[in-house]
């Protein structure tokens, strides 16, 4: 049985607090076995990133990686817009 989106936002935010990270890249693959799922469909894409805003973590669902970060301005995060 497939658990749900909610679990699933949980596992991600307990899994990068627990390893102090700010941003996970997860290939597709990886993530079906994340979400413990043959199939994901966009009705659960969409519950996903609705439980991970409620958690102040941002997902975008790429070609080949789900990105993962969280929304705040860490200091590792390094920029140079000059």
């Amino acid at each position: 049985m497939a658990i749900s989106a909610s679990k699933v936002a949980t596992k991600i935010v307990d899994y990068m607090n627990k390893n102090n990270i700010t941003s996970l890249p997860v290939p597709w693959p990886d993530f079906y076995s994340l979400a413990e799922r043959g199939a994901i469909r966009g009705a659960f894409l969409d519950d996903l990133a609705e439980a991970l805003k409620k958690e102040s973590v941002l997902v975008a669902y790429g070609q080949t990686i789900v990105g993962i970060m969280k929304d705040y301005a860490s200091p590792d995060i390094k920029y140079y817009f000059k």
